[in-house]
């Protein structure tokens, strides 16, 4: 274990470890045995250049030799404890090993402390030589006994064990401790009732057991009666000890009914300049608010920051709170291009030179070769992949990868047939082209010839070198080629909700009888009493081969006898006499839901149909806030159908509308930037509010790495200074529920390094000056910032979400509720793509209710969602043409925003992926987006459950801490300790029991720096910072 985390540790910093060296090493040996504290280790060097400084890390205890000129050094005064050491030539390699073995080992058991009685802690030594001596250690390291067994009160203790010989073992050589658990007499529980916002309770039960009254009280608040009152939401913890001394814990949380949304708008830093700012929103509350930073800022706006996270608490004026923070980043100005000269493909002979700018020179560059090469030329690089590190005079810091091309390329062009189901009869022909002729085969079955034939099902890899010795290796699948074909002929439907249609297979090629599966489960060659949807068919042969076929059933269209249609329109009810009068218009994007049928949002004229068998149903609007019903509107209405030609219900809703100004902007990659090729952006502006927007106003800052910026259409985003575009007159007139769309093309360059990353912030108010955001009705969603990544290659059909988050696991906080999804799709086939249906099944733990389409750049014929949650975009009849044909027509997108679900404990992930169908083909599924919740300080804000409460101690650490945690259930649970780029650095597996627990981590192999200490069990897990100091 120690071995592998000191390792992740050196890789990380750079330094060479002995196994992954052959020419330069240092081992460790056990010279004297380590008992009465005089054991010796002796390093044993080997190809480093002299004189050598070796660094001695005993458990965290670290010693020092310097001027070492022959191979070995040694360490005396050893105790047994696990060490390591680095060994550091004057050329400034260093190698790195480790040793831990302890004298002897041994195991330990306890029992529990059944109060009032003590528990017992046992240790059976394996080894040494008798008799032992024993001292057992709390979590103070003081000795508190030297029996063994040892008779002890409940609490978490270590060992240390000395034989006849003086050998010492124990606790601090194996990193372990033995927790005995404390059994109270007696149980109870805490009743609680919500705050509103500062009249919450919390009481202690009935108390049950053997227990010996009276009983004492003592809250976290301080108090020391039975129950408590006056609280505002959060979590209580009460200590109930008896007469005896015998004590329970027990914890609960006081809710909060009203929900206090806390929202930010950081302003990222530049590179050391502590430029950050960051303003915070409340809402959902009463107003006044007020806010108070972690930092002690109590203003709604922070400015010149460092870069960070900045937890907040909002109060509005009835005491309620919420919780939430930014994390402000750091951009660099330093921006870097490259240019490369190829290298020989039989020796590392290519350069990569770097051009940087920006920032403040000099400029210090280190590049990721071996040896490593500083400056801003690297020399003698294998064709690939190089990447690089520039750091300017004030720290700013910019990397990036530099690819060098090989001087000449062996093209191979691979042909071949593939294998006839069971048959071992594919072929595969090699021909290749540039380099020298004639030209050596080397396969991966041993021939080495230009054709392989009789080739089984499989991947065959051959590896072609020219005269030259320049190899190029290629891979070709051969699969197999079933003889089996299937046509299939499909009568529809005769109506919607009528099982009456069929499909018929019919298989040829193969060798009879064939057999059929149906993706319904039918067995036979006509699949019948289909309702209308899709369906795909296997079918095997006599001999095994396979085929299959997809398909989609319709139905007949002009029948209406099966359903009744259920429809209506959400209005804006200006006179509330709940009569939809003539002028009074609809209201575009309500979701509407029909019990057992799913919900509908209503169109651009404000209304929606359902499509139902006879029966029953309720139909109810989700009122949203701006879009009050009227007075006179009853929201929940029943209706009862009879389906029949010609049936039609009508049931509509009455809304009054409150003014509000609520424009929205966000930016999306409509493709990829790859090195040569346009870029394109999608910038959408949106009226989410109620008012028409006539005279919007929006901005475009880019970090300048791509070029200039050209906008389509034109004429309304201007430049108006260095790499800032804002618009002017030309802004569309938004009525509400409606959304402009702009290109942003950008012609990337050749010479940008891959993995650069492109920043972007764009902005918009719903009218001049820009400063106009902050009186917007969600102003969060006028600011927003993107980041981007310039790559090789990409696929079209994809998925994004806003926010990214933080890391590969897209870390978000409780504050970004609000989520933002963008499903884009391109037609990749030979010809027109009629209908196009987007399948998005929602994550469970986002709040559907809460769904509002933003923009499409297609009409949609629907936009459904399934009693389950399943999410449905309908085009009918868009004829998207193939990217072959039209590749800028080719592409389609739209965006929607979803709220998160309510009292997600930490650690909830958020994924989500889309099926794309293009008419009745399979699916095409898109990359699946992800963010997770956590919390990037050590003040966690749990949902109700069973939590983990934790702090450590001490903090900062050095050569170790104890986790101290106070548990309601006993549950097997994982500790893991990682560093702030999310790599796990320690685990540990642990059992946790009912009450007080201490869990000790050595932490004598980290390096000085911030952790994250995370402790798992089950679907709950709490994250709390650690500093490491030596």
């Amino acid at each position: 274990m120690y071995k592998k985390i000191l390792q992740s540790l050196c890789l990380a910093a750079g330094v060479m470890l002995a196994e992954d060296a052959a020419a330069q090493s240092v081992s460790i040996t056990l010279t004297q045995a380590p008992c009465n504290n005089n054991g010796i280790l002796t390093a044993h060097l080997s190809g480093l250049s002299y004189p050598v400084t070796l660094q001695w890390n005993v458990i965290g205890v670290v010693t020092t030799h310097s001027n070492i000129n022959t191979p070995t050094d040694q360490l005396t005064g050893y105790s047994g404890a696990a060490v390591s050491v680095t060994a550091t030539g004057s050329n400034g390699l260093s190698v790195y090993a480790s040793f831990s073995a302890p004298p002897f080992t041994y195991t330990t058991t306890s029992t529990p402390a059944a109060c009032p009685a003590l528990g017992t802690a046992t240790a059976t030594p394996s080894g040494g030589v008798a008799p032992y001596t024993y001292q057992w250690l709390n979590a103070s390291n003081t000795i508190v006994s030297t029996s063994n067994p040892a008779s002890l009160p409940a609490g978490q203790y270590s060992v240390k064990i000395t034989d006849a010989n003086g050998c010492v073992s124990g606790s601090h050589i194996i990193p372990d401790s033995l927790f005995i658990q404390g059994i109270a007499p007696f149980n109870f529980n805490i009743t609680t009732t919500p705050a509103n916002c500062t009249n919450g309770t919390a009481a202690v039960g009935t108390i049950t057991g053997t227990g010996l009254a009276p009983y004492s009280y003592a809250w976290s608040n301080g108090a020391s009666t039975p129950s408590i009152s006056n609280l505002t939401q959060g979590v209580y913890s009460v200590t109930v000890t008896d007469a005896n001394g015998c004590s329970r814990d027990r914890i609960a949380e006081v809710t909060q009914a009203v929900q206090i949304g806390v929202n930010t708008t950081p302003t990222n830093s530049t590179c050391l300049q502590n430029n950050g700012a960051i303003m915070v929103f409340g809402s959902g509350g009463t107003p006044p608010y007020s806010y108070l930073y972690g930092n002690g800022a109590t203003t709604q706006t922070q400015t010149n920051l460092a870069p960070g996270y900045y937890p907040v608490t909002v109060t509005d004026a009835n005491g309620c709170t919420g919780h939430g923070g930014g994390y402000i980043g750091t951009s660099t100005p330093v921006n870097v291009t490259y240019s490369a000269t190829p290298s020989s493909c039989t020796a590392a002979t290519g350069t990569a030179t770097l051009s940087i700018s920006g920032g403040q020179a000099p400029y210090t560059t280190n590049w990721s070769t071996f040896p490593a090469q500083t400056g801003t030329t690297a020399n003698n690089l294998p064709a690939g992949s190089c990447s690089f590190t520039v750091t300017d005079a004030n720290g700013c810091v910019r990397t990036g990868t530099a690819v060098i091309p090989p001087v000449a390329t062996v093209a191979v062009n691979m042909t071949g047939s593939n294998a006839s189901c069971t048959s071992a009869n594919g072929s595969i022909v090699v021909t290749p082209s540039g380099g020298a002729a004639p030209y050596t085969y080397s396969w991966n079955t041993g021939a080495s010839t230009a054709t392989l034939n009789s080739l089984a099902a499989g991947i065959y890899t051959v590896t072609v070198t020219d005269a030259n010795g320049c190899a190029t290796t290629r891979s070709r699948n051969i699969s197999t080629s079933s003889p089996v074909h299937v046509g299939l002929v499909s009568t529809p439907a005769s109506c919607i909700f009528t099982g009456d249609g069929s499909i018929l297979a019919t298989a040829s090629g193969g060798t009879a009888p064939y057999t059929y599966s149906w993706s319904n489960g039918q067995t036979t060659a006509n699949a019948t009493g289909l309702h209308a949807g899709n369906y795909n068919v296997h079918v095997t042969d006599a001999n095994g081969c396979t085929g299959g076929e997809y398909t989609g059933l319709g139905y007949n269209t002009a029948n209406s006898s099966c359903y009744c249609t259920i429809s209506g329109t959400v209005y804006h009810d200006m006179n509330n006499n709940c009569v939809r009068d003539a002028g009074e218009p609809g209201i575009p994007n309500i979701l509407i839901h029909c019990s057992n049928s799913g919900s509908v949002f209503t169109d651009a004229n404000g209304q929606y149909a359902f499509q139902v068998p006879s029966g029953t149903y309720t139909v109810s609007e989700n009122v949203l806030g701006m879009y009050p019903l009227a007075s006179c509107q009853s929201n929940t209405q029943s209706v009862t159908t009879t389906a029949g030609t010609g049936c039609v219900q009508t049931v509509n809703f009455a809304n009054t509308v409150n003014p509000i100004h609520d424009m929205q902007i966000s930016t999306w990659d409509f493709t990829a930037a790859v090195p040569g090729n346009t870029y394109v952006q999608k910038c959408i502006v949106s009226n989410q509010g109620t008012v028409a927007e006539p005279a919007a106003i929006a901005s475009y800052n880019t970090d300048g790495q791509l070029n200039t910026a050209t906008f389509v259409p034109s004429g309304i985003f201007g430049a108006s200074g260095a790499n800032r575009y804002t618009t002017g007159s030309g802004m569309p007139n938004l009525a509400p529920g409606t959304s402009a769309a702009f290109n942003i093309n950008y012609n990337v360059p050749t010479n940008i390094p891959m993995a650069t990353l492109v920043a972007v912030k764009d902005s918009v108010a719903y009218t001049s000056p820009m400063s106009n955001w902050l009186s917007d009705y969600s102003p969060w969603n006028n600011v927003n910032q993107v980041n981007t990544t310039v790559v090789s290659s990409y696929d079209p059909n994809f998925k994004q979400v806003i926010p990214q988050g933080i890391g590969a696991a897209g870390n978000i906080e409780r504050a970004d509720s609000n989520l933002q999804y963008m499903v884009h799709f391109q037609n990749l086939g030979t010809y027109f793509a009629q209908n196009i249906v987007v399948i998005d099944t929602l994550d469970p733990d986002l709040d559907w209710k809460t769904l509002r389409p933003v923009y499409s750049s297609h009409k949609t014929s629907n936009i459904q969602i399934s009693e389950t949650g399943v999410l449905k975009y309908t085009y009918k009849n868009i004829n998207l043409p193939a990217k072959m044909h039209d590749e800028a027509g080719s592409n389609g997108m739209f965006t929607y925003s979803i709220r998160t679900r309510s009292n997600l404990p930490l650690g909830t992930v958020f994924t989500n992926t889309a099926a794309i169908y293009f008419d009745y083909n399979e699916p095409v599924i898109t990359n699946t987006t992800t963010n997770t919740l956590y919390k990037p300080t050590s003040v966690d804000n749990p949902a109700v459950g069973d939590r983990i409460s934790f702090m450590i101690y001490p903090n900062p650490a050095s050569a170790s801490c104890s986790i101290l945690l106070d548990n309601k259930t006993a549950k097997d649970a994982t500790l893991t300790v990682a560093d702030i780029s999310g790599r796990v650095l320690l685990r540990k597996d642990t059992r946790l029991y009912p009450g007080k627990q201490a869990i000790e981590v050595s932490t004598g192999a980290l390096i000085p720096g911030v952790y994250f200490v995370s402790l798992s069990a089950g679907a709950t897990k709490t994250t709390q910072k650690l500093v490491i100091l030596k």
